[in-house]
């Protein structure tokens, strides 16, 4: 019996140790004889049980004078993978447990509809709001509906008989990939153009056909224009990214897997992927951080503005750390057109192998919420060779609080007035002014056109008179008179998002382009970033001498040269190389660094 005893005894340990063993030469992560994954990819050790909720959070790690609540968990809660808010303070979450299923079709996924009806701020109300999904993982509530990225297809759910369950069903668009379902389309956002954008990984071919144009890409952001349903990509690059975030001036930043985790994204760049080839003669982007969190595994970004956490805190982007189990944070400094990132102490360690952090996002409270997937797997490599390991029975939300203001309660728009909307565009909670912003667009601004045009072009804060622009743009509401003054003004962003505005709603208006090329002369940074890129929208027009004088203007700006030339290079053929070479013999070279680096790749493309 003893014999027996010690027999069975190694039996059990034989596969830890080797797994143990494979960690040690193979990289970190190893397998049972029946290809279970003991120690998962970049944790050092088999990850335990998983802890309850209450155990978890008692883990949690978080600057003095804050501390977690815990909002939502299992049962409510289980394998959330996208969240987003809507106008009433509910929380709208994505649910998987087909992943990490590649074949497209009906699956058994859901989204739910969250509610904290009494204020006590835990969910107490469970709604399914629509379910027979497969792996959704982006969602965005708006213009009357639910966006959902469920590849192939990009949907939008309607309610259309008030019970909280979708009843209508459009696909919007459809070709999304599905060969990585860790880099499948997500992060579905709006932006300040009003246009919902998206992001997909580089392992992820799709192949989109929209307005008559077919669209292949790997990594990219994407946007769709919610009112015509054009459907366009906004940059290409990087790698697994996933989570966007909007600053007070509009500027997009990603987070991103495995390169660099930290990018600001420009319209028409093409930045450095993780792999795959790059078109041909493309001038790559880079990131704009040279410094790393822990292991690189990141999972959505917040950029953090709300009187609820001390200033010190606020205007910092929040990412999370899948593998880090933690929240890291980066400030930011402008650098010419284009931004540089630096590194933080971390806003929160889950002290729990278990706790993923999947998406971030500021509340209608003003708070940071945490949507958890908690998983023993972080990675596909791990999901994929022991499918059924992957946990389908835990899932949470957490709420990040400051002592001194506590929950502040939560402020609801759904019946606000268009009046009351405008006055909410000053509001210091980032959340409440996007969504103000929204709900005017979603009305086309009726009513309050002149209101906001003259916040636009008043004496308040640049951030509040950018929201009313905003509002304006994304109504489709921009008259061409207002435009005029807006170009005039002296804040490089309202001039800058004049130009932008310009390209996107004005693009064969002679008078606007004559308007905008008066500023080429000694324009800032932001606005020579603008202007190259609406001018490769403008039609009936000769960019390419104005392409060559704002490079010469640039400097060594560290963006604005590649910028040019992507919009310029699909133009370059015989005729325009002739314009452009004629443009160049009238200008100095030698103080213009910018149109010397233009000027090689022109040589590069055109043989010399």
């Amino acid at each position: 019996m003893r014999y027996l005893n010690r027999k069975s005894l190694l039996q059990s340990l034989l596969p830890v140790a080797l797994a143990l063993w494979g960690a040690v030469l193979g990289g970190g992560w190893g397998h049972a004889q029946e290809g279970k994954v003991l120690i998962p990819r970049k944790q050092t050790s088999p990850p335990g049980p998983p802890l309850s909720p209450q155990e978890s959070l008692a883990k949690m790690v978080v600057p003095p004078g804050f501390h977690v609540e815990l909002v939502a968990s299992e049962p409510a809660l289980l394998n959330p993978v996208a969240m987003a808010f809507d106008e009433r303070g509910r929380i709208w979450v994505t649910e998987s447990f087909e992943y990490p299923r590649h074949e497209p079709g009906p699956g058994r996924d859901r989204i739910k509809i969250l509610e904290d009806t009494t204020g006590d701020g835990k969910i107490d109300s469970v709604k399914i709001f629509a379910d027979g999904l497969n792996i959704p993982s982006g969602i965005a509530v708006g213009h009357g509906g639910v966006w959902v990225a469920n590849a192939p297809d990009l949907l939008f759910l309607q309610d259309t008989d008030g019970d909280d369950k979708a009843d209508k069903q459009e696909v919007v668009v459809t070709g999304f990939g599905r060969a990585d379902t860790h880099e499948l389309p997500n992060s579905l956002t709006w932006g300040p153009d009003g246009c919902l954008y998206g992001l997909n990984g580089v392992f992820n071919p799709c192949r989109v056909e929209a307005n008559g144009k077919v669209h292949e890409f790997t990594c990219a952001m994407f946007r769709i224009d919610p009112k015509t349903r054009e459907f366009s990509l906004f940059c290409e690059g990087t790698s697994n990214p996933w989570g966007i975030a909007f600053d007070p001036w509009g500027e997009a930043f990603i987070s991103a897997c495995v390169i660099d985790h930290l990018w600001h994204l420009t319209e028409t760049g093409y930045y450095h992927r993780q792999g795959g080839p790059y078109p041909p003669h493309t001038w790559k982007l880079e990131s704009i951080v040279k410094h790393k969190h822990q292991m690189a595994a990141y999972c959505g970004i917040t950029y953090f503005d709300s009187p609820a956490f001390p200033a010190e805190y606020r205007n910092k982007l929040l990412m999370g750390n899948i593998h880090g189990n933690c929240l890291n944070v980066d400030r930011v400094e402008q650098r010419g057109a284009t931004y540089a990132g630096f590194g933080e102490d971390d806003f929160l360690s889950g002290n729990d192998v278990w706790f993923m952090p999947v998406a971030q996002k500021v509340g209608p409270d003003g708070c940071l919420y945490v949507l958890d997937w908690y998983d023993r797997y972080h990675c596909y490599q791990d999901a994929s060779a022991d499918p059924e390991g992957v946990d389908r029975g835990h899932g949470r939300l957490y709420r990040v609080v400051h002592t001194a203001t506590g929950r502040p309660a939560v402020v609801s728009l759904a019946e606000a007035s268009s009046e009351e909307l405008v006055r909410r565009l000053a509001d210091p909670n980032i959340f409440l002014r996007e969504t103000a912003q929204r709900l005017l667009a979603e009305r086309n601004c009726e009513g309050v056109v002149d209101k906001l045009e003259a916040i636009a072009l008043g004496t308040q804060a640049a951030p509040q008179r950018l929201s009313a622009v905003w509002a304006l743009q994304a109504g489709k509401q921009i008259r061409s008179a207002f435009l005029a003054q807006l170009l005039e003004e002296e804040d490089e962003h309202l001039r800058s998002w004049g130009v932008r505005i310009a390209g996107d709603q004005f693009a064969g208006d002679s008078k606007v382009q004559q308007l905008t090329l008066g500023l080429l002369e000694g324009a800032s940074p932001k606005v020579q970033l603008q202007l190259a890129i609406a001018l490769g929208k403008y039609t009936g027009m000769d960019p390419i001498a104005h392409w060559v004088q704002l490079a010469a203007e640039c400097g060594s700006d560290p963006i604005i040269p590649s910028i040019i030339w992507q919009n310029l290079h699909p133009k370059l053929d015989g005729e325009a190389a002739a314009n452009l070479l004629t443009a160049v013999e009238q200008l100095d070279l030698e103080n213009a660094p910018g149109l010397a680096e233009l000027l090689t790749k022109v040589a590069e493309k055109l043989q010399f």
